[in-house]
């Protein structure tokens, strides 16, 4: 992995839980990734004009209070229309209220245009490794 695959992350909305982001980051960063974190509680305009000032590759939002999705519906036209459509777009976390079928809620998300979507993923590595594949 080249050590110039910069990344924007943020946790989404009103959401405030920053120890998963904190671990999310430092994993990516001993991976290789240069990280931008923004922290929690970030507002969908703020990680559209980070991804853009800081010309990133990715953009990795999470969400752990299952509520992430009506922050998330128009990230993707957001960054099209600033001339990012290309930034690879990930979301992850617990997606969902509720009992929830992975597939089922991770579907909604990619519908929105995200990349790839994670409801309560078992391990940091999946979304390293997904990373290292998408932005070869």
């Amino acid at each position: 992995m080249s050590c110039d695959s910069r990344i924007v992350m943020g946790v989404i909305g009103n959401d405030i839980h920053v120890v998963a982001n904190k671990i999310i980051a430092r994993g990516l960063q001993e991976a290789g990734f240069n990280v931008c974190n923004l922290g929690a509680g970030c507002q969908p305009r703020e990680l559209v004009a980070a991804a853009i000032e800081h010309a990133a590759h990715a953009v990795v939002i999470s969400t752990l209070g299952g509520e992430g999705e009506p922050w998330c519906v128009s990230i993707r036209e957001d960054l099209n229309t600033a001339g990012a459509g290309e930034v690879v777009l990930y979301v992850g976390g617990n997606l969902g209220v509720g009992q929830c079928v992975a597939a089922d809620v991770e579907e909604r998300f990619l519908k929105l245009g995200f990349d790839r979507a994670y409801h309560q993923p078992a391990s940091l590595d999946i979304l390293i490794n997904d990373l290292q594949l998408d932005l070869q």
